[in-house]
């Protein structure tokens, strides 16, 4: 989804824009909006490297959360990164932008966030110019999660007691910020962390979906005990399942807020606020 919204942002500023998929059926919306397509998969490095031979730029959202087996995290998020960031590097581009997370260090026990600071550390030293995005929780992740759960069943499933406070943003702020900083001098072979205008906890977040769709939703609250014991059950059988649920333990137990202020002053932007993005997302606006 940020891929394509930036693609979408580059293109409006009158870049010239590639995108890079393994299916090129998914980027005919894209085509359509005047983006050029290529096709590689990021496992087969000869593929990624022909594909990057005449890039300037090259941004990446890409990973493999959902993934397994062949297109595991492994295989993907870090293998795969890894070969673009060469590839980027070999090509002589004049900036490499990662998409990581704004975490703290604990949640790098998740081989997803994991693959995504190992990254981080590979780019710093490879000799590829770069640039790290690092994008607090998405609205259209945690968001959309509780507000089908409440608008559909009528439950909302909460991540321990749901008290700790949260920032989310909304893709489309991401995008935003991501095409402002792509040729900054300030940004270059540094980081750039982008957050909402908001601090939320789970249940202050099924309050606003609440407010917005006028449903009233049971909290149920999954315990903490739980989500740290179940990830080995279930692993062997889903390990999407178990990497989901690891990630909510510890978004559980530690509390993750953001100070916008600083990114705003540096990317004057009309950050979106949760309210807005649940009355768009269902189509209730203002």
């Amino acid at each position: 989804m940020l891929g394509r919204v930036i693609v979408g942002r580059l293109l409006e500023a009158g870049r010239s824009v590639c995108v890079l998929t393994r299916d090129p059926a998914r980027a005919r919306a894209l085509a359509a909006q005047g983006a050029g397509v290529a096709t590689a998969d990021l496992r087969d490095p000869d593929a990624v490297r022909v594909a990057c031979r005449k890039a300037t730029h090259v941004v990446t959202t890409a990973n493999a959360f959902t993934g397994g087996g062949a297109a595991a995290v492994s295989a993907v998020d870090l293998q795969g990164t890894r070969n673009l960031i060469e590839a980027a590097r070999d090509a002589g581009v004049q900036r490499f932008v990662f998409t990581s997370a704004r975490l703290p260090r604990e949640f790098g026990a998740v081989d997803y966030f994991a693959a995504k600071f190992a990254n981080e550390d590979y780019v710093r030293g490879c000799g590829v110019p770069y640039t790290i995005l690092k994008p607090t929780a998405f609205m259209e992740t945690w968001g959309r999660m509780l507000l089908d759960d409440v608008v559909g069943k009528g439950v909302a499933q909460i991540f321990g007691p749901g008290d700790l406070p949260i920032n989310y943003v909304a893709v489309a702020d991401v995008a935003e910020v991501a095409a402002m900083s792509l040729d900054r001098p300030d940004t270059l072979n540094g980081e750039v962390e982008i957050g909402g205008p908001e601090n939320l906890t789970m249940l202050q977040v099924v309050d606003v979906v609440e407010r917005v769709t006028g449903r009233r939703a049971k909290r149920r609250h999954l315990p903490v005990t739980v989500m740290r014991v179940l990830p080995a059950l279930v692993r062997p059988f889903n390990p999407v399942f178990a990497r989901a649920v690891q990630a909510g333990a510890l978004t559980a137990t530690i509390p993750q807020p953001f100070d916008s202020a600083p990114m705003l002053a540096r990317f004057p932007i009309t950050p979106t606020r949760l309210e807005e993005w649940v009355r768009a997302a269902v189509g209730r606006p203002a």
